[in-house]
């Protein structure tokens, strides 16, 4: 599917093998080291889609689900598998366009705008999902790609702190660091591979903490008690998705 300009587009393509020459170099980047190390290392035996929507060029209110310019198409994505498999997390990768552009300072408000998009991406999964695959939105992991190395500036900087930062304060999101990696503003192709490995490692380890979902009482029950989540021992059991965005990145099981 060729890349539309004017708007940012599901590139998932439906589930394909994670081979070596599995369009490497076209569509995919870090989803096809993470999904080979889901498969190899970490034992996922359960076919699976990685889902990824992904525009170039964003910052991070351009997904805001009030007034965001792509927000659509990601919510789309995640609304059009309902029924053929159950979300199983969320990886979000972006942040240089915030450390960059001119005029607004949106580093100064990206923590906030992360969180918001989180909240929204985890309802619409949750939403989309079989009843009783998740007690809470919550539950669902979410690993957040810190940009890497460059630039190096002060509005970089507030956007890894802010990244940094929700991953420190949600107990189901893992940070990915990148600055140790390609040196330039595009990564290389050892930086990706590398990067695929990391977000897998984060997303196991995302998928193995504890939560505390709230419940809801009824007019007979009086207060609610929370329920603690177990950990996740098989995070992607059958069906799954993965939603994988490069500004937004994200996977989801697949029963395909």
């Amino acid at each position: 599917e060729p890349l539309d300009w004017n708007g940012v587009n599901d590139k998932s393509g439906g589930t394909k093998p994670t081979i070596w020459n599995a369009n490497c170099g076209g569509i995919f980047g870090p989803e096809l080291m993470f999904s080979r190390t889901l498969e190899i290392e970490m034992g996922q035996q359960n076919r699976f889609e990685a889902v990824k929507n992904s525009r170039d060029g964003t910052q991070i209110k351009y997904w805001d689900s009030d007034n965001g310019k792509y927000w659509h198409k990601l919510r789309s994505s995640i609304r059009s598998r309902k029924g053929y498999g159950n979300w199983k997390g969320f990886i979000w990768h972006q942040g240089i366009q915030d450390s960059l552009m001119e005029g607004e300072d949106t580093s100064l408000t990206y923590l906030g705008n992360l969180t918001g998009l989180i909240h929204q991406v985890r309802t619409e999964m949750f939403d989309s999902s079989d009843a009783g695959t998740w007690q809470c939105e919550k539950e669902i992991p979410v690993v957040v790609v810190q940009i890497g190395h460059w630039p190096r500036n002060a509005r970089a900087g507030r956007v890894r702190a802010a990244q940094a930062q929700y991953c420190d304060e949600d107990p189901r999101a893992e940070l990915v660091i990148m600055d140790d990696l390609s040196q330039f503003y595009h990564a290389d192709a050892p930086s990706l591979l590398i990067e695929g490995h990391r977000i897998a490692q984060a997303y196991q380890a995302a998928s193995q903490t504890n939560v505390t979902c709230p419940s809801t009482p009824t007019l007979l029950e009086g207060p609610s008690t929370p329920k603690m989540s177990t950990p996740t021992r098989n995070p992607l059991s059958p069906p799954h998705h993965i939603q994988t965005d490069s500004s937004t990145m994200s996977s989801a099981p697949s029963s395909s």
